[in-house]
């Protein structure tokens, strides 16, 4: 498929750009899950202190991932928009942007994660797992600036319709690190630490690729060395889509940390962290169809909008919700079932066979909270694409505050399981508030449609 072709589905039945788009996204997260699934299983034979530790540095790793992530979705929302007003020029100029920014920014933050790593650690860890997290942590902190690069370069792939090749680099990744985890994690006798280093090798690797793609010609806007200079307006529709988005992402991951802080906090302690985490850890796996379709959607709505075609905004949104819960809801009837052997991977060895009974019961009440948290990824690129970042980002604090609340009632229960009642409710309410915003907003678009007699831009 050329680039051109897959301009011509981006700009045509929204539906079926939203298929296309979304079938590589979704082979893309499934193996990037896939990935962190097999990280883990490795790591479970080092006993429940490296699981507890995985858990407290996952959600500041994916932190980084989702700042960079943030970036490129933003960099995905402009360029879709550009190319479906037909402005290639401005449209090129973005993704330019996109890269300077991203490589500023992960230059900067890189030094302040390298010098602050020991203190964030101490906050949200416990003393007997804080070593290990320390050395899990020191190459995602060294390498930050690779992290967030390699997320600035899937938005800007995704943007022009090209998530196939975003997929490609994913997959690359994805058996780089995969390969490497068994040599470093045994047989270098690396430990712990030697899974953070096959991560980072992995996204070098899938960043080079990343960087030769977007200067060759097998892309719709490729850059070259004259598009390479500052522009201050594109640069400001980046940021202002970008950086509520960076923020987001920020919040939806770090407040991971300081829910499993709060869990951390209960008599249980590390144990109670490892009971939660992995039985969660198997439900990103489950939501991954509705953090693809959100992912697809962004581009198809954001083109709709820029060729002002208020249609076609409305049919990608109510189809892209409707597929993805139902798909989600599915997936998650199917684990219900079947707890044990899904779990199977995590509890071979003597600690996490000993914790197993635990970790199905606690699965087997979060599969009943993924379903109401697959409205977040769809809404919020909805809201994206309508240019309202923003009311995701205040959507995503309330959602959080929620779940705090809920975590907090929930550690003072007997039972771990309460836990995964906290997600239902915290998240049952947050669906229903985000779903409610953004309909709100859609309908305010269409009365300032009607009062202009079209989509204001």
């Amino acid at each position: 498929m050329t680039a051109e072709d897959r301009i011509s589905i981006l700009l045509g039945n929204p539906r079926k750009a939203i298929v296309v788009l979304a079938i590589p996204l979704l082979l893309s997260l499934l193996v990037s899950q896939v990935n962190v699934i097999a990280d883990r299983a490795w790591c479970a034979g080092l006993g429940d202190d490296a699981m507890s530790a995985i858990a407290v540095v996952t959600p500041v790793y994916m932190t980084i991932v989702g700042l960079g992530s943030g970036i490129g979705v933003g960099a995905s929302a402009v360029i879709s928009r550009m190319i479906g007003a037909g402005d290639t020029g401005k449209a090129t100029s973005t993704v330019a942007q996109s890269a300077i920014f991203g490589i500023l920014f992960g230059l900067v933050l890189t030094p302040v994660l390298c010098l602050g790593q020991d203190g964030l650690l101490a906050i949200i860890s416990k003393e007997n797992i804080l070593g290990i997290s320390d050395e899990y942590m020191l190459p995602y902190s060294i390498f930050t600036v690779v992290i967030v690069f390699n997320g600035v370069i899937t938005g800007i792939l995704n943007g022009q319709g090209a998530t196939q090749h975003s997929m490609y680099l994913t997959v690359i990744q994805a058996l780089v690190n995969i390969a490497l985890d068994p040599l470093l994690i045994y047989g270098l006798d690396m430990g712990l630490q030697g899974a953070a280093v096959a991560t980072v090798i992995a996204t070098v690797v899938s960043m080079g690729l990343g960087c030769l793609l977007i200067i060759s010609k097998r892309t719709y806007l490729p850059i070259s060395r004259s598009s390479i200079a500052y522009d201050s307006t594109c640069m400001g529709m980046l940021l202002r889509a970008g950086v509520p988005q960076m923020l987001e992402y920020a919040v939806l991951w770090f407040m991971d940390a300081v829910l499993n802080c709060i869990v951390l906090m209960s008599p249980e302690g590390s144990h109670a962290l490892t009971v939660y985490s992995v039985p969660d850890n198997l439900m990103m796996l489950v939501v991954i169809p509705a953090l693809a379709i959100g992912s697809a959607s962004i581009p198809v709505a954001s083109s709709a909008f820029g060729q002002r075609d208020r249609s076609r905004m409305e049919q990608s949104f109510r189809f892209s919700l409707k597929v993805g819960v139902m798909v989600v809801f599915v997936l998650a009837m199917i684990v219900e079932l079947f707890p044990e052997q899904f779990l199977y991977i995590f509890s071979y060895s003597g600690e996490m066979l000993d914790n197993r009974p635990e970790m199905v019961a606690m699965l087997r009440v979060m599969c009943f909270y993924i379903a109401f948290f697959s409205f977040n990824p769809i809404c919020s690129g909805y809201l994206q694409a309508m240019g309202h970042p923003n009311r995701s980002l205040i959507m995503a604090l309330w959602r959080n505050a929620l779940l705090i609340t809920f975590y907090f009632i929930a550690i003072q229960q007997e039972e771990l399981t309460a836990i995964g009642y906290a997600l239902i409710c915290g998240h049952a309410i947050a669906a229903i508030s985000m779903l409610a915003v953004t309909l709100y907003t859609e309908k305010s678009l269409k009365i300032d449609a009607d009062a202009q007699g079209d989509i204001p831009s």
